[in-house]
């Protein structure tokens, strides 16, 4: 067992509930335990485990490729843990709150297998810790008042959103099936009294007491240390070397770029401008959720039978198509891996709230990176071969996400108009170069940042005003897709010109595994 599998273990007796995706027999007996990770007790377990485990890696003479990664991975969370503690005030956001998960949870659409009595006797022991984990989290943004070290004001905007609409729904309500009905009342009543009991708290704390302390500045220029967090950020996720100045300047670049193009496009279409023409052209778009999921579940054949016998080696399991659950609404489209045992199959999550507003021709690139090759390809190849449990379950974000932009450029994009959303996506995609480090590094207000988007996208203003909040609490994320993605094209390259075919190429990357851009590079 390699030492990361060790350190995973190690880590699952601290939080059990990483097993909801390992399936592991051996680990049911903690499926019980949700610990509060926002608890002091808990960040300092975590902390001793990761200086525990950078000791042992340390002395270690001989290290394998993913010692390496490991040895990383722990330098870096010890480095965020003890550096910056503006994190211990801002434990939660709109991306990134346990509460939503378990939304998600309780109503199936997780990964938490409910089966029989006792799974769910053991999920209720889950819902009771609730109450002492709502309470850690009030009680850290309290301290962040003090501090004057709050939330950007429409990041709560969009929690408050959130909280109301999954109330107003009951989107947590468990629904069950033929084998579990029976469950299902008891269930739900114990999801009122301590999920929805804590969201109703959450939100009360949000409006009555948090809101007039909300931080009117956003992004991490903003606070002590910030800036020098953000460059550690965005190397870790990209690669060293690869700082703020520079990822801004290449999506300056590269915007100008696809712009040259979209107006290559306006002429051969003898149109004035593209956006406009798609917008007004109601054939365009969809009438019903079902024309939605059907044409997808076409798409996902086509590109099955045509595509990707000519580009990969072997076969890969379907994947299934589903409507983005109302807690996820602020999201158009992402992929969710199964589990380690492919209990729950990966699929492909689609907002079909508002049909009307979804193109027909944007579902052929999203189907080609969130699906058929891109991430449900590179999970399902992970899952089946023999990389490290640890990797399987801890990725890197340039990695999966480049992977998934690269797949774009693997379609067949004949008709204009489907070939414009390749484009839109790509342009999507450098415009968060531009925008994530405008947010945490420049120090752009938030209209500069919404206009750019606005002057170069066709999505609504609220689509945007999501996107917008996705960055400002995710730093760094945002910027790994088209850093990810001209590595890979750059080792594409150098595979091609030395006599390889694109099947042995895309088979290299994927056995290299999840790992830094700068490491990937180093290997080839």
């Amino acid at each position: 067992m390699e030492l990361c599998d060790k350190y995973l273990h190690d880590y699952f007796t601290i939080n059990p509930t990483i097993n909801d995706f390992f399936c592991k027999d051996e680990w049911l007996h903690k499926r019980h335990i949700q610990p509060n990770i926002y608890s002091e007790p808990y960040y300092k377990s975590i902390l001793d485990l990761n200086k525990r485990y950078k000791k042992i890696l340390e002395n270690v003479n001989n290290k394998t490729f993913h010692d390496k990664l490991l040895l990383r991975i722990v330098n870096y969370e010890i480095h965020m843990e003890e550096a910056y503690e503006i994190y211990m005030y801002m434990p939660v956001d709109c991306m990134d709150n346990i509460l939503y998960e378990y939304v998600t949870e309780c109503s199936g659409n997780g990964y938490y297998l409910f089966t029989d009595k006792q799974s769910f006797t053991d999920f209720i022991k889950r819902l009771s810790s609730l109450d002492d984990i709502t309470n850690e989290i009030i009680k850290k943004m309290r301290h962040g008042i003090q501090k004057k070290i709050t939330l950007y004001y429409r990041v709560i905007d969009s929690m408050i959103d959130m909280i109301q609409l999954i109330l107003k729904h009951k989107s947590y309500e468990y629904k069950g099936n033929k084998k579990t009905f029976k469950f299902k009342k008891h269930f739900n009543e114990n999801i009122n009294k301590y999920l929805v009991k804590n969201l109703q708290k959450f939100l009360d704390f949000l409006l009555n007491e948090y809101y007039q302390h909300t931080s009117k500045t956003f992004g991490l220029h903003s606070v002590k240390g910030g800036k020098h967090a953000y460059n550690t950020i965005v190397q870790h996720e990209t690669m060293k070397g690869c700082t703020p100045e520079l990822i801004h300047k290449c999506g300056l670049r590269e915007l100008k770029r696809l712009q040259k193009k979209i107006q290559k496009l306006q002429i051969k279409l003898h149109i004035p401008c593209i956006e406009t023409y798609i917008k007004q052209n109601k054939s365009f778009y969809y009438s019903s959720k079902k024309e939605i999921i059907n044409d997808l579940k076409k798409i996902r054949k086509d590109i099955k039978t045509y595509i990707f016998p000519k580009l990969f080696y072997g076969s890969c399991n379907e994947y299934d198509i589903k409507s983005v659950p109302p807690e996820k609404d602020v999201d158009f489209a992402y992929y969710m891996p199964s589990d380690l045992c492919n209990k729950n199959r990966g699929t492909f999550f689609i907002n079909t709230s508002n049909p009307e507003k979804v193109n027909k021709h944007e579902m052929y690139v999203l189907s080609l990176h969130e699906g058929l090759p891109g991430h449900h390809y590179e999970f399902e190849y992970h899952r089946k071969h023999k990389i490290p449990d640890y990797f399987k379950y801890f990725g890197y974000n340039s990695y999966s996400e480049g992977w998934g932009l690269y797949c774009e450029n693997l379609g067949v994009y004949n008709h204009d108009i489907k070939y414009y959303y390749k484009l839109h996506y790509e342009i999507q995609r450098v415009l968060r170069l531009i925008i994530d480090t405008a947010i945490h590094w420049y120090g752009w207000d938030y209209d500069r940042c919404f206009q750019l988007m606005k002057d170069n996208l066709t999505y609504d203003d609220s689509h945007i005003h999501n996107e917008l909040g996705r960055y400002i609490s995710m730093p760094g994320q945002a910027v790994t897709y088209k850093i990810g993605e001209k590595t890979i094209l750059y080792l594409r390259k150098h595979f091609l010109d030395h006599g390889y075919s694109l099947k042995d190429f895309h088979k290299y990357i994927m056995d290299i595994g999840p790992c830094p851009l700068d490491t990937m590079l180093e290997i080839i």
